[in-house]
């Protein structure tokens, strides 16, 4: 190995958000993942400024805390993209999505959709398990990450040295992914792997799953309406397939961008474990198209799975206008609820603002733990599996990924988890921490309510403003 060979962090080091990393080996330059972080609220953030030439560029799924600013990108750097077919899809689903909102609220684009589609121009889709040779001294592979829909960990062999990046990734099986194939990734050298959860296990699927379907049935009994938010992309086919396999007595409807994500799902049938119940999905729900449809969707007790995931926006608003008051009707939450937004809030407080101004539902409300991201145990397991020569942590809340730093470290793990803006640098090993480069400008923020801050809430299925 090259005595150069270092890695640039200019997003999610020790933050969740903005992903997005560079390796530097045998004089060549390999972009990994450029996101969005927005905290409601505050301004968004985009990777600190990649300066100088890149050879390449991969992208590890669809989600825009990793694909976000990627057209931005492309404009920057003219390099050949790689990705996979449903990553590819889907990123373009929401990056066009994001600019027609823009379009809709009179903001300002930071990329037009000529350059989004300038950029698609670029992109080699790969498949799983397939190495190419994309720079005279690099091989890459992807290997399914058991996240979403086309979402792969990205392994890198530069001459005798395997670099391996996680990306997001689920370990153990789901409803429509077999699980993060770790196995097939052989001898790693170096493993940046994500912290998200380092600090806990996710509760019992099996009972989660029960635990959802009793709430739905009871509120079916009752007369209600179970308006289930769910993220667009990824956890609206998991919630799908469960209802589907349960069996639910009441129509059910599905609203918002999911529809279009689900279509995606069904096009590649080798990116999912269950590409028929896929296609049943689509034959089956009561597509939510018009306003007549949602008016059909509140005449009789129904199931309505909606975004936005975090009652941020989007078509659930439409139905918590209408039911908040209904003691019979429930809200399912099955995400995560950022700090700051109205799903967080309403968990928090018990109230959330709506067109009558803010109120307390008398609806019933709970949460539900369906990560799409490994556990604790599952990060430990793959560790242990994969005994990494180099262990560098990203894409964690701060004191998460120091805790899980310093424990990994207490048990002999050669581990570090660096910040932004600093770049770990090797002589044959990567056995040292190298001093900080200068430090990167930021892209200049926009105002919250911009496109970013909309483009990176459009992961979750829905708009802000």
């Amino acid at each position: 190995m090259s005595n150069q060979y270092s890695l640039e962090v200019h997003g999610a080091g020790r933050e969740i958000g903005r992903s997005c990393f560079v390796l530097n080996a045998e004089n060549e330059r390999i972009l990994m993942d450029y996101g969005v972080k927005f905290q409601p609220g505050m301004p968004s953030e985009y990777p600190t400024l990649v300066e100088g030439k890149i050879d390449a560029n991969i992208l590890s799924h669809a989600h825009m805390d990793h694909s976000g600013f990627w057209p931005e990108l492309y404009v920057k750097q003219n390099a050949p993209s790689y990705m996979t077919s449903p990553t590819q899809d889907l990123s373009k689903m929401l990056w066009m999505d994001a600019l027609k909102i823009a379009d809709q609220d009179g903001k300002e684009h930071a990329f037009s959709p000529n350059e989004v589609l300038r950029a698609e121009k670029s992109v080699h889709a790969m498949q799983y398990n397939r190495p190419l040779d994309i720079t005279p001294n690099a091989r890459l592979e992807f290997v399914d990450a058991g996240h979403i829909a086309g979402a792969a960990m990205v392994k890198l062999n530069v001459k005798e040295k395997t670099f391996v990046y996680s990306g997001d990734f689920m370990l153990p099986p789901t409803r429509l992914h077999n699980g993060a194939d770790i196995k097939s990734l052989g001898k790693v050298d170096y493993l940046l792997m994500e912290s998200t959860y380092g600090n806990r296990m996710h509760p019992d699927r099996e009972k989660v799953e029960k635990d959802f379907m009793q709430k739905i049935n009871d509120t079916i009994d009752n007369g209600g309406h179970a308006v289930v938010a769910a993220f667009a992309v990824g956890r609206t086919q998991e919630i799908l397939d469960v209802m589907f396999d349960h069996g639910v007595n009441a129509p059910v409807f599905l609203d918002g961008m999911s529809r279009k994500a689900t279509e995606i799902y069904h096009q590649y049938p080798q990116f999912n474990s269950k590409p028929k119940t896929v296609r049943r999905m689509l034959e089956q729900l009561n597509m939510v198209r018009h306003p007549g449809h949602r008016k059909a969707a509140l005449k009789e007790p129904s199931v309505i799975v909606t975004t936005a995931g975090m009652i941020e926006g989007g078509p659930v608003m439409h139905y918590l206008n209408h039911l908040h008051a209904d003691e019979r009707s429930s809200l399912l939450m099955t995400g995560f609820q950022v700090p700051g937004t109205k799903g967080r809030k309403l968990l928090e407080t018990g109230k959330i603002e709506l067109e009558v101004g803010e109120v307390a539902p008398k609806m019933s409300i709970q949460r539900f733990d369906f990560s799409a991201h490994s556990g604790r145990d599952s990060l430990l397991k793959t560790i242990k599996v994969l005994s990494p020569e180099q262990l560098i942590l990203i894409h964690g809340d701060k004191q998460i990924s120091t805790d899980f730093n310093d424990e990994l470290k207490a048990q002999g793990y050669n581990v570090s988890n660096p910040r932004n803006g600093r770049h770990r640098s090797a002589v044959d090993v990567m056995d040292y921490w190298g001093n900080s480069f200068p430090s990167c400008p930021s892209v200049q923020p926009l105002e919250s309510g911009s496109l970013y801050s909309q483009i990176f809430f459009i992961h979750y299925g829905f708009k802000v403003g």
